[in-house]
């Protein structure tokens, strides 16, 4: 069986060292904390989503910085033009007026609920199956279609937190009954509070979201955005992609050590 990695590294022979355009500016891309798939370190920005873009643009041959910031500050920042592309951003309407998205998202997330061990809860995938029950979800932000419309409407009970951290422990405290969280991000938050026996995530997913980077309006008239578009698809084809997933789940979603 071959192994993952070896594919990586002849998939990045196949794209020639990194040699930079000279003079070629440095791409600016924006992130949130969202572990496992952005994290800020003492290195740097690392996860999932912040590999495979740092991939990709090393297979474009372009330099890119990225940075980890409050959500807000990023999506004011690349909304007016001050930066060039905000992970993760989940599509919509109001958010395609403001910024390009590629074609290809840059990482696709279950979409799941969580909630305690003991708490025997007959989830079928229907939304009408929890309805009563209370919820909690990351503070503005969007986490599936039909969920959204339904807290939107008034339809559900459901309060808001600062993070997927705090959401899982106000489900380990019964200070909620589910956690709508993405399953990587609700995984690494279990891994590294040792909640493994008392919270759960349930099956099936809610949904499956599609993450994009997003870039500020104009950049994709110089082609960044039909080339980014082939790389995360061939990130996909050959492994790549799903290469960083297994990578950070053989270490419990944390970031690698360096010396």
């Amino acid at each position: 069986m071959i192994d993952r990695r070896q594919l990586v590294a002849a998939a990045l022979a196949a794209v020639g060292p990194r040699v930079w355009a000279k003079g070629e500016p440095p791409v600016t891309v924006l992130g949130v904390e969202l572990p496992p798939l952005i994290m800020a370190t003492p290195y740097g920005a690392a996860g999932v989503v912040v590999e495979t873009v740092q991939q990709a643009f090393q297979r474009l041959n372009r330099p890119v910085v990225i940075k980890v910031v409050p959500w807000a500050r990023a999506y004011a920042e690349v909304t007016e033009g001050r930066a060039d592309g905000l992970i993760p951003t989940i599509r919509s309407a109001e958010r395609e007026t403001l910024l390009d998205f590629p074609t290809q998202p840059v990482f696709r997330s279950d979409m799941v609920f969580f909630a305690r061990a003991d708490a025997h809860i007959p989830w079928r995938g229907h939304l009408a199956d929890v309805a009563a029950l209370k919820f909690v979800k990351l503070r503005g932000a969007l986490f599936a279609p039909e969920f959204d419309r339904a807290v939107q409407e008034g339809r559900l009970q459901c309060e808001e937190t600062t993070s997927f951290a705090s959401a899982i422990r106000m489900v380990q405290a019964k200070r909620a009954d589910l956690a709508a969280v993405p399953h990587l991000g609700g995984l690494q938050v279990i891994a590294s509070e040792g909640l493994g026996r008392e919270v759960v995530a349930l099956q099936p997913p809610v949904h499956t979201q599609d993450f994009f980077l997003a870039l500020a309006k104009g950049r994709a008239r110089q082609g960044l955005r039909e080339r980014l578009d082939r790389e995360f698809e061939a990130m996909k084809r050959d492994g790549s992609t799903q290469a960083i997933v297994d990578d950070y789940r053989r270490r419990n979603w944390l970031p690698p050590t360096r010396n």
